[in-house]
């Protein structure tokens, strides 16, 4: 055989290996797109048993001191009684009409009825004084309302707010809503009462993000939300979170410079996953960048179908998590990271290096392992310091809300009413975090704010009240 023949084969036998990887990559991509869309959306490996074995609970980061209070309102059912009689008394048994009621007898059952809702026009009539001295006039003053000459309610301006932002109810399924209770109201008027209780509550917001920053540490997430204007534009919502509340803003961009705009002046922990919008972090001296092991995790588990050692490395990382949910503070956490979550971050190390490189970069496990790999500096500064969480879950978890209004109600229609759904998502959701129903919170500050009086964010209104509660016992 010729040398020139020789070389046609190599290069042949090159080109065949090189369509089987692309080939073995294609398949693998397909097989995660079909398992995304059809299988369960829970990631559990079925070799892994990780996390069964103990009870499930809050890892110390994620603990909140106010939801071991329950701020809920009492609601008491209105009582209606109901006793039926029989017609004619005629025995069913003998077929006589000597039936007598029995003193005090009665088979009872109850039963939750519920009535139509209803609107209430207030007519609001302030007397009038004249003094018979100067001939002035003078008004009595008139109740708190959501803007002067407002013809609805705060309550309303509230339940119309919540339906949308905190149950995802879109504003023409609010205006038929109404108009079955019979009220006629278009949906601008509706989207302009939220947009004059936005104005109500709007210091807020900035009194929720710096009270965050004033915490060890702050998870930070974004996620695309579309808006819709002449040139159909989209955006992200931004939000940076911990246990004490959630702050979002909404941005045209993806720009790392929005997170740094976000967390300014901000010193501590910073968790995120690895997009490098958030790469300038590790430059500030006054804060320390962590990443998430959520996200390691979940590239392992994508491989674990066409790699099966891929589980090995899945159930290590559900051990780390073991190890978190056992600790009830931050003090036992540190402890216990010292002496159980080292000895397995460092077997996790060692089964990554007998891999030895055996896999195409381009592979699903290749990509999970480069993955850990480029970032496990910051992925190993949990077992340091215990006031870093071990991932970026809770700033997920705060993306869900928007996200199901994306499902809802497609996108914001201006930049102005993405701000809107912005202020009232930061105080739903912080809401939520400090044990508060949103809705009675945000009538009582829209109250307060019509009054004149200083509002409180929800983490300090929960603080308040809780004191007023150990002061009474």
């Amino acid at each position: 055989m010729s040398v020139d023949a020789d070389l046609i084969i190599k290069e042949l036998q090159a080109r065949i290996a090189k369509l089987e990887q692309e080939n073995k990559k294609l398949s693998e991509e397909l097989d995660l797109l079909k398992q995304k869309f059809f299988a369960s959306k829970q990631e559990k490996s079925s070799s892994s048993q990780a996390g069964q074995r103990i009870e499930k609970k809050l890892f110390p980061h994620n603990k909140n001191p106010h939801t071991a209070f329950d701020f809920s309102p009492v609601i008491e059912l209105a009582e209606e009684e109901k006793t039926y009689k029989i017609d004619y008394l005629k025995c069913k048994s003998c077929d006589s009409g000597d039936l007598v009621e029995m003193n005090n007898a009665f088979e009872e059952s109850n039963e939750i009825d519920v009535q139509k809702l209803k609107y209430i026009n207030r007519r609001h009539k302030r007397q009038k004084y004249k003094c018979n001295c100067c001939q002035k006039i003078t008004t009595a003053p008139g109740g708190v309302k959501l803007t002067k000459g407002s013809e609805f309610s705060i309550t309303v301006a509230t339940q119309i707010a919540c339906d949308k932002f905190e149950d995802h109810l879109p504003l023409e399924r609010q205006r038929k809503q109404f108009l079955r209770n019979g009220l006629k109201i278009e949906v601008k008027t509706l989207y302009g009462l939220t947009e004059h209780l936005h104005n109500r509550l709007l210091p807020l917001l900035s009194l929720i993000k710096e009270e965050l920053k004033t915490h060890k540490w702050i998870h930070i997430d974004e996620s695309p939300m579309n808006f819709y204007n002449k040139n159909k534009d989209s955006g992200y919502i931004w939000s940076i979170s911990n246990p004490i509340g959630v702050y979002y803003q909404f941005e045209g961009t993806r720009a790392g410079v929005v997170a740094r705009e976000m967390l300014r002046d901000f010193k501590g922990v910073v968790v995120t996953d690895a997009f490098s919008g958030y790469s300038w972090i590790s430059e500030n001296k006054n804060m320390i960048h962590a990443y998430c092991w959520a996200h390691v995790r979940r590239k392992f588990f994508d491989a674990i179908k066409s790699y099966p050692v891929a589980s090995e490395f899945v159930d290590l990382i559900d051990r780390l998590y073991e190890v978190e949910r056992v600790a009830n503070d931050l003090d036992q956490l540190k402890k216990l990271r010292s002496e159980k979550s080292i000895e397995i971050f460092d077997d996790f190390n060692q089964k990554i290096t007998s891999l030895d490189g055996g896999f195409m970069s381009e592979s699903l496990i290749g990509k999970a392992i480069n993955y850990y790999l480029s970032g496990i500096e910051r992925l190993k500064l949990f077992l340091e310091n215990e006031n870093i969480p071990i991932d970026n879950n809770m700033a997920e978890r705060m993306q869900r809300s928007p996200v199901m209004g994306r499902k809802n109600f497609l996108h914001f229609k201006s930049i102005n009413g993405a701000d809107v759904g912005m202020l009232f998502y930061s105080i739903i959701e912080s809401c939520k975090l400090n044990g508060l129903e949103p809705r009675s919170y945000i009538e009582e500050m829209a109250l307060k704010s019509a009054k004149g009086e200083e509002l409180e964010t929800p983490f300090s209104y929960a603080s308040r009240k809780i004191k007023n509660i150990i002061e009474l016992l």
